[in-house]
This record gives C-alpha cells, sequence and structure tokens, in this order.
C-alpha cells in the first residue's frame, strides 16, 4: 500500500489543491453570484448535453453501481466505499436542511429567472442549496477510487470527472460555487479520514481481516 505521503503528492491530489485554490478565490474575491452569471454566458448544446450527464456521476445510484463493482474485488474496498457514502450523506443533510437552509440559484434569482439561460428537462430545485450534495457524493467516490488505485491516470481521471461535476452543478443553475467547494470539501476529507483511520490507524478494526481482502469473485 501507497503512504500517506505519496498519495497526497500524487497528481490527482494537486489537482484538487488547484480546483480548491480557484474555487475559494472566487468565492471570496468576488460576488456570490460571479460564477453562475459568467457560466450562464457561456451555454452552449454541447455543454447542455455534457453536464447534464456528467452530473449524474454525483446521483447515489452510481455509488450503488460501484460498490458492487468493488464487492466483486475485495469486500474491505466494498466496505469503504459503504461508510463513506453512509457518513457523508448524513454530514450533507444534516448541514442542508438543519444549518444553512440556504436558497439555490433558481429561487435567490427568481424575479428575473427567464432571462437566464437553463438547460431544458432539468428539474430546478429552490430549496437546501448548501453544500451541494452531488458535488460531495462525485468527490467522496472519486476519492475512495484514487486511494484504492494504483495507475496516476486512472486518479486523474477520477479526480477530473469529480470536478466536472462541480461545474455542472453550477452550469445547471442548481449551485452556486460556495455550495460546490463546500461539498468538495465534505466529500473528499470524509474518505480520507475513513480510509486513514482503517487502513492506518486502526488497521485492527477491519484491515487485518485477511478474509476482507477478497472479493465475490476475485482474491487477492
Amino acid at each position: 500500500m501507497e503512504s500517506i505521503k505519496d498519495k497526497l503528492q500524487s497528481p490527482a491530489f494537486l489537482m484538487f489543491v488547484l480546483y480548491f485554490l480557484t474555487a475559494i478565490s472566487l468565492v471570496l474575491f468576488f460576488e456570490k453570484g460571479t460564477f453562475i452569471l459568467w457560466l450562464n454566458q457561456k451555454h452552449n448544446p454541447f455543454g447542455d448535453s455534457f453536464f447534464s450527464f456528467i452530473t449524474l456521476v454525483g446521483e447515489w445510484h452510481i455509488f450503488v453501481v460501484v460498490g458492487i463493482i468493488l464487492l466483486m474485488y475485495r469486500f474491505y474496498y466494498a466496505i469503504l466505499l459503504t461508510l463513506t457514502g453512509l457518513i457523508h450523506f448524513l454530514i450533507i443533510q444534516f448541514l442542508k436542511i438543519i444549518v444553512f437552509k440556504a436558497p439555490r440559484p433558481a429561487d435567490y434569482y427568481a424575479d428575473k429567472l427567464s432571462s437566464f439561460n437553463l438547460v431544458e428537462g432539468v428539474d430546478l430545485k429552490s430549496l437546501y442549496a448548501m453544500p451541494s450534495g452531488h458535488t460531495a457524493s462525485a468527490f467522496a467516490l472519486a476519492t475512495i477510487l484514487i486511494l484504492i488505485t494504483k495507475n496516476k491516470l486512472l486518479q486523474v481521471i477520477y479526480m477530473l470527472i469529480a470536478i466536472l461535476v462541480a461545474v455542472s452543478r453550477v452550469y445547471l443553475f442548481q449551485h452556486f460555487m460556495v455550495d460546490t467547494l463546500v461539498g468538495a470539501s465534505i466529500g473528499l476529507l470524509v474518505s480520507a479520514i475513513i480510509w486513514w483511520y482503517l487502513s492506518f490507524k486502526n488497521k485492527s478494526l477491519l484491515y487485518n481481516n485477511n478474509r476482507l481482502h477478497r472479493g465475490l469473485i476475485f482474491n487477492k
């Protein structure tokens, strides 16, 4: 297993740092709607189709599909993903419904919504914007896959897809940049902490169980 240091220095996590610094700069130094208004002016048929598709990676059923695939290879990986999915979901819902109760762009700009470029077929939500659940799920999934994958190119692809999901939530007029930034941070941190705790900090809990390093089809 690669060390924590090697993982943190991987190209994929350096991509996240670049994304995080860019996003937080936009959040801190520009008004709330600056990025979504700018991106809304860039709408085109390809972008509408592409972002409508890529945003689906943040749906719950993708977690289930990937979990089943990991179950074929190694029970331990499936457990990591399951714990990540449950914990990040509870955190996101608590923050959305109890803490922030923030309006989404469709509600924030309700008085002039007809003037924006909206993607046909997308059901615009109006409540519980902060943080973005789709973005959190995409980053939680990508982080687990990066941490259990040795191939650097695949790691970069996983992170790139997660970042594109974050952009898609703004493009589709579902979230502000700050919503996706917080969601991405939660998704990544939850996955990273669970992986670190079970794979390094407390190996005796699950990791040292050899039976968990087998899958339904493939063995270690």
